[in-house]
């Protein structure tokens, strides 16, 4: 996990502070957890993340080849839209027929927002950005946030947050 914060202002006496305007983390959700996500939402389907996307097997058909998609972000989901079908030594624009895999995503505490994803080899790298660092999101400690995020990105559930509650 990645933390980048950004335009930070430090705060004296009587209780010092370090003060982000804004926060943006990077969380790396191994390609286990995508592979299973992909499953339950097309049984015959093996996905694993690539840099250059995603590659789709056919369970099945492992050996017939494999189908690039390409992740985004729409509302409160991943979209993996499939942009070249591999057959043998040949690359073609997929059937019409073959439709994007959504992949809804949990609900994030206000205050943080998806804004980017990137696949990467057999990882999944999601970025959120928290912009009320300053506001409400400042009364949870860091690491117990940056905690309740990692195992969120581990499992792409919502776990509980325990005796604290979210904004």
């Amino acid at each position: 996990m990645t933390v980048l914060a950004k335009d930070v202002r430090l705060r004296g006496l009587p209780s010092p502070a370090a003060i982000p305007g804004s926060v943006e983390l990077e969380i790396e959700v191994s390609g286990t957890v995508v592979r299973d996500r992909v499953a339950a939402a097309r049984p015959d389907l093996i996905a694993t993340p690539h840099p250059e996307g995603f590659r789709v097997r056919w369970r099945k058909h492992p050996h017939w080849g494999c189908l690039t998609l390409v992740a985004g972000i729409e509302d409160d989901a991943i979209v993996l839209t499939p942009t070249a079908l591999r057959l043998g030594r040949w690359t073609r624009r997929p059937p019409k027929r073959i439709r994007p895999i959504v992949l809804p995503l949990p609900d994030l505490p206000k205050g943080l927002r998806l804004n980017g994803i990137r696949p990467a080899e057999d990882e999944l790298a999601l970025t959120i950005a928290a912009d009320e660092w300053p506001g409400r999101l400042a009364r949870i400690p860091l690491p117990d946030l940056l905690t309740w995020l990692t195992t969120a990105a581990m499992t792409l559930t919502l776990p509980g947050f325990g005796s604290r509650s979210l904004p």
